[in-house]
């Protein structure tokens, strides 16, 4: 049996679309109250099998906080997909985020050596790589250096891998993956999805930084094939194409058929929004729409290099702007 954790999230949905798709019966992982609505509508817009896709899918009602639920959804586990995790740039968030992301996969990693997994593959993320001195070329050799710059969802994710590194040297063969901004079917409320509901009203900022970007599908298809693979204990860049962030919103506004960003955020501006939106913030009980971690993020120019997978298994990308093209049909 094959157990995905975050398995109504954007890549746990991908991972399980991959998965089904090859025939495999899989378990997956949600928190109580949370819907598969969202895994149902990926499922459908990708594939004309959908409900025999998601027959395949055994829902099992759990946390990554929770040892007891876990233990359940270990029973008879061969291989993990570990994709549960929390994003978020809001100071209020931050104790949060660390339990899920730290703690939640300590607990994951402990119970799959103690259930004799026999491949577990952690989804990580770029931010928990280290970075270049000038941003550039940031690869599976980068090391992570603690630095002020540094956001709380980056050491976050830089100490769950902590724990999945820990695993390896203690017998469990481990697998973990590196994407960079992920482009895909999802909800509009999360992460990078946020972009696709601002650009079907349309937008005309932009900041001045770069990024990585990768599609859903990808990132997905790249785990299933490391865990059919012999390679194990490694990690990998996953990133398709980088791209300034006024091109990618173009390219974005195009598909929805708005008007080209037109006005550049400086540090200025943007320091003056942060700080504003945290006044407003406090005094609605919302939560910021930009913070000072997410402003410092938008203005880095990085880029990431995904090139060892090509490499060592022959997995080939998808151009991000087909990515595009095919979330965008989704989302209209």
């Amino acid at each position: 049996m094959i157990l995905v954790t975050g398995g109504t999230g954007m890549v746990g949905t991908h991972i399980l679309l991959a998965l089904t798709q090859q025939g495999h019966r899989v378990r997956a992982l949600k928190r109580q109250g949370s819907s598969i609505t969202e895994t149902e509508k990926t499922f459908r817009y990708y594939s004309q099998r959908a409900d025999e896709l998601l027959s395949r899918i055994e829902w099992t009602e759990g946390d990554v906080m929770d040892i007891f639920s876990l233990e359940e959804a270990l029973k008879d586990v061969t291989h993990v997909y570990h994709a549960a995790a929390m994003v978020s740039f809001d100071p209020k968030d931050r104790d949060t985020m660390l339990k899920i992301n730290m703690d939640g996969t300590a607990n994951i990693v402990n119970l799959s050596m103690d259930y004799g997994v026999k491949k577990f593959c952690h989804v990580s993320s770029v931010a928990a790589l280290g970075k270049t001195i000038d941003l550039q070329n940031i690869n599976e050799d980068t090391w992570w250096k603690n630095d002020p710059s540094n956001s709380w969802y980056a050491i976050s994710k830089y100490n769950a891998e902590r724990e999945v590194w820990r695993a390896s040297e203690e017998g469990m063969d481990v697998i973990i993956v590196n994407p960079s901004v992920i482009v895909g079917a999802g909800n509009t409320s999360r992460s990078s999805n946020a972009i696709f509901a601002l650009a079907k009203k349309g937008f005309s900022w932009y900041t001045k930084g770069s990024g990585g970007f990768v599609d859903a599908q990808d990132v997905a298809d790249a785990c299933v094939k490391l865990m059919d693979s012999e390679i194990v204990n490694e990690r990998f860049v996953l990133n398709s194409e980088n791209m300034s962030y006024r091109n990618f919103a173009n390219e974005i506004l195009t598909l929805f058929g708005k008007k080209p960003v037109s006005r550049q955020l400086g540090k200025f501006v943007l320091g003056i929004m942060w700080r504003i939106e945290k006044i407003v913030a406090a005094l609605s009980g919302k939560p910021p729409r930009i913070t000072k971690e997410s402003v410092a993020a938008a203005s880095e120019a990085a880029t990431y290099n995904g090139s060892r997978i090509t490499q060592r298994t022959g997995f080939s990308y998808k151009p991000i702007r087909q990515s595009l093209q095919e979330v965008a049909g989704y989302y209209r």
